[in-house]
């Protein structure tokens, strides 16, 4: 009998400014149930900030920082394609040495990578690879950039399109199919901004409550992917027992 279990991998994105105490609630409330969470952050935000700050202790208990783009995000309607979709990889190999050293001078590390606009180029990923970050983040796909494989999944966000009412109970609707589903991998990704309303708040408490009573055990997204060859960075030190191979679960 295989012993494989979902995984469940919840993200929080657009961390900052006034949003930052709900983060931190959000934040202990998970300890509790001992969910780590992976922190979609954009390197210019690391800038000696309040954030910055605790985005250290967090990764530092055990939570995982997601680079999110390799340029400070704009608005939908300015950003066009100058985003990682069409990035050659001389380019994106600069932006990410500038990234890194703004990581390291936080004292903060990252292996893990989410482009902006949703899609990244073949420039970002060769770029990606030799500097060896070993997963790649999009909202339908989960790259393994140490062994090429690709998982096919859909990300879960209150964001969207639809009525705020319907899209929570897709949330949770999703989240309790794909659970019962057999093993697979639940990824939920929470805006900062969806902190602030109770129904989207409870949304993704329930869906990760349902999903941990159906077995499914917590992750980051870097340690969904093959390990580093070397020792990792002292920042990316995650908690529990990696999945060897969960790209094949």
């Amino acid at each position: 009998m295989s012993t494989v279990s979902t995984r469940l991998v919840v993200s929080l994105y657009d961390i900052g400014g006034e949003d930052l105490a709900r983060c931190a609630r959000f934040a202990a409330r998970l300890d509790r149930s001992r969910v780590p969470l992976s922190l979609f952050v954009p390197a210019p935000l690391l800038s000696g900030s309040a954030v910055t700050d605790w985005l250290r202790e967090r990764v530092t208990s055990g939570d995982a920082l997601v680079l999110h783009g390799l340029e400070p995000p704009r608005p939908a309607r300015t950003r066009g394609f100058h985003d990682d979709r069409r990035r050659p990889r001389h380019e994106a190999g600069l932006r990410l040495t500038a990234a890194n050293a703004v990581l390291d001078a936080a004292g903060l590390g990252s292996e893990a990578f989410a482009p902006l606009g949703g899609r990244t180029s073949a420039g970002t990923l060769a770029a990606l690879r030799a500097a060896g970050f070993g997963a790649c983040v999009e909202p339908e796909l989960l790259r393994d950039l140490r062994t090429g494989r690709v998982l096919r999944t859909r990300v879960r966000t209150l964001s969207g399109g639809r009525g705020g009412s319907a899209r929570c109970r897709e949330v949770r609707s999703a989240a309790e199919r794909e659970v019962r589903g057999g093993p697979g991998l639940i990824r939920l990704a929470v805006s900062a901004g969806d902190l602030d309303r109770p129904a989207r708040r409870a949304a993704v408490h329930d869906a990760i409550d349902l999903a941990l009573s159906h077995g499914a055990l917590p992750a980051t997204y870097p340690e969904l992917v093959a390990p580093p060859p070397g020792p990792p960075h002292p920042a990316l030190a995650v908690r529990g027992v990696p999945n060897p191979d969960p790209l094949t679960s």
